[in-house]
């Protein structure tokens, strides 16, 4: 069987990426916008003392890249929805497609949600409202908005339905690896002349008060824990921090802060960019998902069997593991993936882990589920692009048990990267790796 990572003219090139993400001055949209804040470092998830990354943007920051959409119809979308639009908008003016112009009616255009409680809200609203109160006029809204925001593909349809689309048009929903599995699927529609161009977006939307009052339960099942003298089991390595910034490889790390947002990359054959003349960012040659082999569904393998293996599988045939030059990780302020992903990159490298940098910049935005894996491969693709390897947001004090470079501190390292591998769990040690290089 032919080899479809290298069939030529079939690379699979990252042309385009898009942001609503939280920024310094409420939203981070650009690819300017984005490497600014993950080459320094900065964190932008702290809001009078609460640490979760919110996205502050309105009907308004859509119009405005959107002006032939209605805000009658605005105004039905979700959050979730209308970041969508936003990274997407952002990311096709990267690139240089005008979808008015009918450059995506063939493209594929598809959706990574972990699910966040975008569509309980719909749910609930329904159930709060009065029978004998409701107008027709709210019974029709209600109606339109479950049908619009009440279900999985809520961010692939309104995107599809701009674009008047024609291609495949679909959505994965695997935890934290969505975007990345997304991805994968994208590249191999792309590796076997399916479609030339695909629009991957991977957006969720978490509530505040439900974090926080979750994150006030754990505070008190630590404290029943310390009451009855017993010693704090898995629920400590993953706690959730509201008050405290989350700091990924470092000794203080309170936990995982979370964060709202949207990520879309556009992804397309070599053929297709060079024709109109496209700059890439990075060339992705593959991706490859597999699950460490334990019988709970809510496993946490410090060894990372399943990690090991879906990059050994993404990089057989393309590159040795001496070749890979800078790993992106998949920590989010859990102490649980120092030791995690220093037996990783310990089993792939050998005598290279203290040396290999591996650097994540979730602290920037909060982990925000659905984008993680197109978080992860923008900002690989970028660290490639320029050469230069982006530090670990938040990390400043490395902890002991990382045995590897998490790049500490506030600036980038200048040094080449010719292949890079980027990094997603999900629950239960579900794996995925990219492997990323030049393009």
């Amino acid at each position: 069987m032919e080899d479809l990572r290298k069939t030529p003219g079939r690379d699979t090139l990252v042309t385009g990426m898009g942001f609503a993400l939280p920024g310094p001055g409420g939203l981070c949209a650009t690819p300017a916008e984005f490497w600014e804040t993950i080459s320094t470092g900065a964190c932008h998830v702290e809001k009078d003392g609460v640490f979760f990354g919110q996205v502050r943007t309105d009907i308004a920051d859509v119009r405005e890249r959107y002006p032939e959409l209605p805000a009658k119809i605005l105004s039905l979308y979700s959050p979730v929805q209308l970041y969508g639009l936003i990274s997407m908008a952002e990311a096709c003016t990267d690139a240089g497609l005008d979808w008015r112009a009918g450059q995506l009616s063939e493209a594929a255009i598809l959706a990574a949600r972990d699910g966040g409680d975008c569509w309980s809200t719909q749910y609930a609203d329904i159930l709060n409202t009065d029978r004998n109160k409701a107008t027709r006029e709210e019974i029709n809204e209600l109606g339109t908005r479950l049908a619009l925001t009440g279900i999985p593909m809520d961010v692939a349809n309104v995107q599809v339905a701009l674009v008047a689309g024609t291609g495949p048009n679909f959505t994965v929903s695997n935890g934290c690896t969505s975007s990345a599995v997304l991805l994968g699927m994208a590249h191999r529609m792309i590796a076997a002349g399916e479609v030339d161009v695909a629009v991957v977006t991977g957006a969720d939307v978490f509530g505040l008060d439900f974090l926080q009052h979750y994150a006030d339960l754990l505070d008190r099942y630590g404290e029943l824990g310390e009451e009855a003298g017993e010693t704090v089991d898995a629920m400590e390595d993953a706690a959730l921090a509201m008050t405290e910034q989350m700091r990924p490889y470092d000794r203080n790390t309170p936990g995982s802060n979370m964060g709202n947002g949207s990520i879309t990359l556009v992804v397309e054959s070599r053929d297709h960019a060079e024709r109109r003349g496209a700059t890439p960012y990075a060339r992705m040659l593959s991706q490859r998902t597999r699950r460490s082999p334990q019988h709970s569904a809510f496993a946490i393998d410090r060894s990372g069997t399943g990690m090991v293996q879906a990059s050994r599988d993404a990089m057989a045939g393309l590159v040795e593991a001496d070749q890979i030059d800078y790993v992106n990780g998949g920590a989010e302020g859990d102490r649980v993936f120092h030791e995690t992903e220093s037996n990783i990159v310990g089993r792939l490298f050998g005598d290279r882990a203290a040396r290999m940098p591996v650097t994540v910049q979730e602290a920037c935005f909060g982990h925000n589920g659905g984008p993680l894996g197109n978080l992860g491969v923008a900002a690989s693709s970028l660290m490639i692009q320029r050469d230069e390897v982006c530090p670990t947001a938040g990390c400043l004090d490395p902890a002991d048990e990382c045995h590897f470079d998490p790049v500490p501190g506030t600036a980038t390292r200048p040094m080449r990267v010719d292949h890079a591998l980027s990094f997603n769990y999900t629950v239960g040690m579900v794996s995925s790796a990219i492997l990323l290089g030049k393009a």
